[in-house]
């Protein structure tokens, strides 16, 4: 009776094992799936794209430049003085004729005095010579014609010459007094009034090189002016490049220092080389309104050499160059194939597609170091698509 009763209990508890055997058999192929299945997503190439676009577009040159002041001057008094007064300080602006510093006067100013008393005596002994040149003259002349009509003797008309010769050389070394003490009178207004050291333009002070009490002469700088609205920025251009940059040109002028782009305007082209560089020289006017760049800054400017009105263009990153030619991976349905393109210009970031991709067609730009040609790829993101610059400058085509 136990024994049946015992067969009775065993053969349910061997149902129920197996069933637990299956159930946990089916959560562990389960898990196993999801374990491979995310295993295999993990080892997806994460790459982001973007797509081929068409749009006017230019080649771009770049160059390093130096920021200069737009004109520099290193000014001297024109005499010899003591300084008695500094008017201006580095860093201040000054207006053009504004007064910088002054020279001891003194010595030029009575210096001044007597050359305009002797140009005054000079001018009263100038009546009195006038006026005895005048008489003289008048005098040859009417006995002239008398001893002509035979009414003086020659030794009357001989007197009358002799007057006359010696009131017109002294009318004459009077006149040349007249003009020696003007000369001296200019001189010494000129002496005076360059006591006074003046801003020949308006700009800003650079530097002051004297202080009050020192003697300073026509060799002695006294201030450094800069004029710095507007400013140059002064590049050497390669003679591959100088064909490219015309006079009135635009340029894209990016300066680290202040960490701001600013459009400036070639102003000017060396016509020959450099003898020691064999570069040549070019000038591009920079406005300053803000005042916020300095001349001795670096700047890094960008040169729109030739454009077109629609070029098939890509980031210049999604492209890398292979053994025989450049090429990208386009990616298509999560798969990553390699593709050759021909490339044309290069400018702003993108480069130019000659031929190998069509527009709309979406190519890796990160990531794609990594990938070989049928590897599938997941897309993490997608670039925003950003357009370079329009081309403001340069050769259309």
């Amino acid at each position: 009776m136990s024994e049946g009763k015992g067969r009775k209990w065993k053969k349910p508890a061997i149902i129920l094992s197996v069933v637990v055997i299956l159930v946990v058999l089916i959560v562990v192929r389960a898990q196993t799936k999801k374990d491979k299945d995310v295993t295999t997503q993990e080892r997806l190439q994460p790459v982001a794209v973007t797509a081929v676009t068409s749009r006017p577009f230019g080649e771009e040159l770049s160059i390093a430049g130096a920021v200069t002041a737009f004109t520099e001057a290193k000014l001297a008094p024109r005499v010899t003085g003591r300084v008695v007064s500094v008017n201006a300080r580095v860093g201040q602006r000054v207006a053009q004729g504004e007064v910088l510093l002054t020279i001891d006067q003194s010595d030029y100013q009575t210096a001044l005095r007597v050359a305009e008393a002797n140009l005054s005596a000079a001018r009263a002994n100038s009546i009195q010579a006038e006026t005895g040149y005048e008489n003289a003259k008048a005098n040859y002349g009417r006995t002239e014609e008398l001893f002509n009509q035979g009414a003086v003797s020659q030794s009357q008309l001989e007197k009358a010459r002799g007057e006359y010769a010696m009131a017109e050389t002294a009318y004459k070394s009077n006149q040349a007094q007249i003009a020696q003490c003007q000369a001296a009178l200019d001189k010494a207004v000129n002496d005076f009034e360059s006591t006074v050291v003046r801003a020949p333009f308006a700009g800003v002070v650079a530097q002051r090189l004297t202080d009050m009490g020192e003697l300073v002469s026509q060799q002695t700088p006294v201030y450094t002016l800069i004029q710095d609205r507007p400013l140059l920025v002064k590049v050497n251009l390669a003679e591959s490049m100088v064909s490219h940059v015309a006079l009135q040109q635009q340029v894209d002028i990016f300066v680290s220092a202040t960490g701001k782009s600013y459009q400036g305007t070639v102003s000017s082209v060396a016509p020959q080389s450099d003898g020691t560089t064999r570069a040549y020289p070019a000038e591009i006017t920079l406005d300053n309104p803000g005042e916020e760049v300095k001349p001795g800054m670096v700047a890094d400017l960008r040169l729109i050499t030739r454009k077109v009105d629609s070029a098939l263009v890509v980031p210049t990153e999604a492209i890398l160059e292979g053994d025989s030619s450049p090429g990208v991976f386009v990616i298509e349905n999560d798969t990553a194939h390699a593709r050759k393109i021909t490339t044309g210009m290069v400018g702003q970031g993108y480069s130019q597609v000659l031929s190998g991709l069509s527009e709309g067609e979406m190519v890796a730009v990160k990531g794609n170091h990594l990938l070989v040609d049928g590897m599938k790829v997941q897309v993490k993101e997608a670039e925003a698509e950003s357009s370079p610059p329009a081309p403001t400058g340069g050769e259309s085509n």
